[in-house]
C-alpha cells in the first residue's frame, strides 16, 4: 500500500513540477520580455526552445530520481519484518516504473511547451498542462467504460463515444504508461504493452516540439 500510494503521489507531484517549470522558463520569460536577451544571440529560435525543453527534462529526471529514492527508502522501512504473499519488485519493475514516469513527464512537458509558445497569457500553459495530464491519463479508462457493454453506459456511448474517440487521435493515452503492477506484483506487461506506449509518447513529444518550434519561429514579440 505504501508503494502504491507513493507512486500516485510521485505522478501527481511530477506533473505539477513539470508544468510549473515550463510556465516559468518559457511563458514567464515571454511575459517579462527577458526572452529578448536570449534571442539577441546568433542562434536559431528552435535551439532556444529545444534547450528549454531538455532543461525541463533534466530537472524532471533529477526530481523523479530523488522522489523515487525517497519512496524506495520509505517502502523498505515500512515493510521491515512484514511478509506478504506477493513481495514487491524493487529492482527491474521499480526501474521500469520510474522510466515510464519520466516518459509521462516528457509527454506532458512537450504539450505544455507548445501551449507556452502560442499563449499570450502566462497562466494558460499551467492550466492547460494540468488539464491535458488529467485527460490523457483518464482517456483509456473512459474509452474502456464506454465500450464495455456491461457497464451500463450504452446511452453514453452513443452520444459521447464519437467525441472520446476523436480525442483518442489527438491526445495520447498516458494511462498506458502507468506500469505500477510490474513493481507492486511483479506482473510485467507484455512486450507490445511496453513498445507501443513508448513509441506513442516519443512520437507525441516530437510532434509537439516540431509544432512548438514552428510557431515560436513565426511569433512576433513586442
Amino acid at each position: 500500500m505504501a508503494l502504491d500510494v507513493g507512486i500516485s503521489a510521485v505522478r501527481l507531484v511530477t506533473v505539477l513540477m513539470v508544468v510549473f517549470w515550463c510556465q516559468e522558463l518559457i511563458a514567464r520569460e515571454i511575459e517579462r520580455k527577458t526572452v529578448f536577451f536570449a534571442l539577441t544571440y546568433p542562434i536559431p529560435r528552435a535551439s532556444y526552445l529545444v534547450g528549454k525543453y531538455f532543461g525541463v527534462l533534466a530537472l524532471a529526471t533529477i526530481a523523479i530520481t530523488v522522489l523515487c529514492s525517497l519512496m524506495l527508502v520509505t517502502v523498505k522501512l515500512s515493510s521491515a519484518g512484514y511478509l506478504q504473499n506477493s513481495p514487491v519488485d524493487l529492482k527491474g519493475g521499480y526501474l521500469l516504473m520510474a522510466a515510464f514516469l519520466l516518459l509521462d513527464a516528457a509527454t506532458i512537458a512537450g504539450f505544455t511547451v507548445l501551449i507556452a509558445t502560442i499563449s499570450t497569457t502566462p497562466l494558460l500553459p499551467l492550466a492547460l498542462g494540468i488539464a491535458f495530464a488529467v485527460v490523457a491519463r483518464t482517456l483509456g479508462t473512459a474509452l474502456s467504460y464506454l465500450h464495455d457493454k456491461q457497464s451500463g453506459a450504452a446511452d453514453l456511448a452513443d452520444s459521447l463515444g464519437p467525441i472520446v474517440d476523436f480525442f483518442r487521435w489527438v491526445i495520447p493515452d498516458l494511462g498506458r504508461l502507468d506500469v505500477r503492477a510490474a513493481t507492486l506484483y511483479g506482473q510485467w506487461p507484455a512486450s507490445s504493452a511496453i513498445i507501443w506506449p513508448v513509441l506513442m509518447s516519443l512520437a507525441y513529444c516530437v510532434i509537439t516540439l516540431l509544432a512548438a518550434t514552428y510557431f515560436f519561429k513565426r511569433r512576433e514579440f513586442q
